[in-house]
């Protein structure tokens, strides 16, 4: 049996999505296609512009056979940790023989090239990381900074990403194959979310960041330290309190708190974790202690994938949930606590919506 795995957001799903899934399969021959995929909050630390099941829905209406979803701390933090959670969780299925990616190159040698260049994890080189903060000093985006720091690093965010799930794969020894697909030329999904906010659809529900500004002031006046969150640095946490006075809305106060060195993702990915209560010790243990992929969770099936649910169930190496109700008698107590975590991340997500008046989601597990 032949199952490909592909990392997806979705916010939102297009045309571009919908290509690499045909193309997976196409390549790899798959049986079936599982997707792992943010649930509602993604990695630019935003909450996602479509709920899950919105977006669930719309990868099986496109060939996912099943779409497991991302731990809440894998899917709104930075490129390592989001990239080997991902990894870990299609690995842990024990079903998964593929792993497709979409690139602007397409080239996977090139990307393997660039996996091999990644600085050490979390910056301990104190060359590289000085030569990339003097990089950075003179203007462009991190990515930038990061590449002209280090050499053959990609520039693009896509096949920078590939190279942190080809990192992933080698250091866990997988034998998982990977494929880099190229990117079709299609509107992007930013620019799609930002002709969502001139014309948002009357039929589906719509969530954007501004509209948790009243939620996130009210997490930043509670504190007055904010270092013990993720991705807050000291000197991001002293920048957070001295201007707190001029905060209006969520994005305009990221936009006031980036610097040359913080970048407006990497802000905003800060203040999510402070309103969502995401510590950097919880993080830490979440990683150390289950390699970040404490449990496998479907969201969403197609009928005739009942063969592919039926392996996975035998083969994973971790629990799956196909029944949160009864998740705290099949994980241990420290694991119960991040998913409890999650689903309530999850639940303001709905109250956020409902406040919008929209009715939140339903939970169950969607089969089409």
């Amino acid at each position: 049996m032949t199952v490909t795995g592909i990392i997806a957001e979705c916010n939102p799903f297009h045309e571009g999505h919908a290509y690499l899934i045909r193309r997976a399969r196409e390549i790899t021959g798959a049986d079936y296609i599982v997707a792992a995929v943010s649930t509602d909050y993604v990695q630019r630390g935003l909450p996602a512009v479509f709920c899950w099941e919105d977006r669930v829905r719309a990868l099986l209406a496109e060939g996912a056979d099943l779409v497991v979803g991302l731990p809440l701390y894998v899917s709104c933090s930075g490129a390592d940790y989001f990239c080997r959670g991902a990894v870990r969780l299609l690995e842990s299925t024990g079903a998964v023989t593929d792993i497709v990616f979409g690139s602007e190159s397409g080239d996977l040698a090139k990307i393997q090239e660039y996996a091999l260049s990644l600085p050490s994890r979390g910056g301990h080189d104190p060359a590289f990381r000085d030569a990339v903060r003097g990089a950075y000093r003179s203007g462009g985006t991190f990515a930038d900074a990061l590449s002209a720091a280090g050499g053959d690093i990609p520039k693009t965010p896509n096949d920078l990403l590939g190279a942190h799930y080809l990192r992933a794969l080698a250091e866990t020894g997988s034998g998982i194959r990977p494929h880099a697909v190229r990117r079709i030329d299609c509107p992007s999904a930013g620019q799609r979310r930002e002709a969502l906010k001139d014309c948002p659809p009357k039929d589906q529900r719509v969530l954007f960041p501004d509209d948790l500004s009243g939620a996130l002031l009210h997490a930043l006046c509670a504190e007055t330290d904010y270092s013990a969150f993720l991705d807050v640095s000291v000197d991001l946490s002293n920048r957070i309190r001295n201007l707190l006075p001029r905060y209006t809305t969520y994005t305009e106060f990221a936009s006031l708190l980036k610097t040359r060195n913080v970048t407006y993702t990497g802000v905003c990915r800060a203040l999510l974790h402070i309103l969502l209560g995401m510590r950097q010790e919880t993080m830490a243990r979440f990683d150390r202690d289950f390699g970040l992929c404490g449990w496998i969770r479907p969201l969403g099936m197609r009928r005739d994938a009942a063969p592919l649910l039926h392996k996975i169930k035998r083969a994973a190496d971790v629990p799956f949930l196909d029944r949160l109700s009864t998740a705290d008698q099949t994980l241990s107590p420290d694991l119960y606590a991040y998913l409890e975590e999650e689903l309530r991340a999850e639940l303001f997500y709905d109250l956020s919506l409902k406040a919008g008046a929209v009715p939140a989601p339903s939970k169950p597990l969607i089969i089409v």
